[in-house]
């Protein structure tokens, strides 16, 4: 699978905290596209309502994605109050 970095996500990426920052590096560059099948993405959940749109919990935070065929789209990481507002 192809994997897409939006720029709105990397900017996010640069303002949360040090430490949940390496875990999510970590999860996005190195663990997530590795990965053949959706199945082995943990705490992976589709959104109510649209049909590409899935998000990651990861702590207090949540990583908005769009997934389509062949390209995983990495698209916001935000405050678990703050990414329902925001995404998608």
């Amino acid at each position: 699978m192809e994997v897409n970095f939006n720029r709105k996500f990397l900017k996010d990426l640069s303002q949360i905290p040090e430490k949940t920052r390496s875990k999510v590096e970590y999860l996005v560059f190195q663990e997530i596209p590795a990965y053949s099948e959706l199945a082995q993405i943990q705490n992976l959940k589709k959104l109510k309502g649209y049909k590409e749109f899935y998000r990651i919990r990861l702590g207090d935070y949540r990583i908005g994605l769009k997934i389509t065929e062949a390209l995983i789209s990495f698209e916001r990481i935000l405050h678990r109050k703050e990414i329902y507002k925001l995404f998608p």
